[in-house]
């Protein structure tokens, strides 16, 4: 496996994989890595002939310097990790690589997708999102950019980015990988006490009775929601930071329980935020 900090070095490499005609698979995240991020280095890798992972934790993507400052890290672990599954090369930059001058002039939204869910409750999230993401891909090249589903909102944006500014790539959606307890694998999870960890597994016990009373019969979206948010809220040091309803492809609200739908939930157990997302659909 190969390991470069530099963007020269990272060139160089997908310079020679280009001329051998390789497929790449760029697996972009921000470390402390789990299953859930090698289930996009195994689904990269049975599409394509060279995985590229990168690991860099992005400050522009952060409204809150101190959830910046507690983000977990443990780049050795991740290092050991990617070896064992196959990964091709990982880019490790630093911030000053990735951010050579002190500010950074341009700024990317898609003001259409960024008015609900974590776009209107983390303000300037999605646009370091967007800044880093396509940065990340013209520097690594890929034929496919992996995401994890947890993330809805953010793979949305990105396919959008995507098609938009018609980058040469295809965005892959893989699906959440879970806990036994069915909670969203995410490094934040590694923040949890064990009292709040236990607490958290209300977020997939919320889902699994909006599955259960979607089958049984409730239309009433209002209805359906407060059932929901009361669920939640039975847990000690629950913060619902948001609970929707939306459309999958518009991220917009709902005004009924018809056909498809995405509820998305980010909730604050102690000071961990949490997120997750499901499509379901409605009889």
């Amino acid at each position: 496996m190969i390991v470069v900090s530099e963007i020269a070095d990272l060139k160089t490499i997908i310079s020679e994989w280009k001329q051998n005609q390789e497929t790449i698979g760029f697996c972009p995240t921000m470390g402390t890595l789990h299953d859930g991020h090698m289930d996009l280095v195994k689904t990269s890798k049975g599409q394509c002939t060279k995985t590229i992972v990168s690991i860099f934790i992005n400050p522009t993507q952060f409204n809150d310097p101190k959830d910046f400052d507690a983000y977990p890290k443990n780049t050795e672990s991740d290092l050991k990790l990617c070896e064992e599954h196959g990964v091709d090369l990982v880019f490790l930059p630093s911030v000053e690589v990735i951010y050579p001058k002190s500010q950074t002039p341009i700024q990317m939204s898609i003001p259409s997708l960024q008015t609900t869910l974590c776009g209107r409750t983390r303000p300037g999230h999605f646009e370091g999102v967007l800044q880093i993401v396509s940065k990340l891909f013209h520097l690594t090249e890929p034929n496919y950019g992996f995401f994890g589903l947890k993330d809805y909102q953010q793979y949305r944006i990105i396919s959008a980015m995507v098609e938009e500014l018609n980058f040469p790539i295809r965005i892959l959606g893989v699906p959440t990988k879970r806990e036994s307890d069915g909670l969203a694998m995410s490094s934040r999870n590694l923040r949890l006490s064990p009292k709040d960890r236990e607490t958290a597994s209300l977020i997939p016990r919320m889902f699994q009775l909006a599955k259960k009373t979607l089958l049984g019969g409730e239309k009433n979206l209002i209805v359906w929601k407060e059932i929901l948010t009361d669920f939640l809220l039975t847990g000690s040091n629950v913060k619902i930071d948001y609970l929707e309803i939306v459309d999958p492809i518009t991220l917009q609200p709902l005004s009924n329980l018809n056909g498809e739908l995405l509820l998305a939930t980010a909730v604050f157990v102690g000071e961990v935020r949490l997120i997750d997302n499901e499509v379901l659909v409605s009889p």
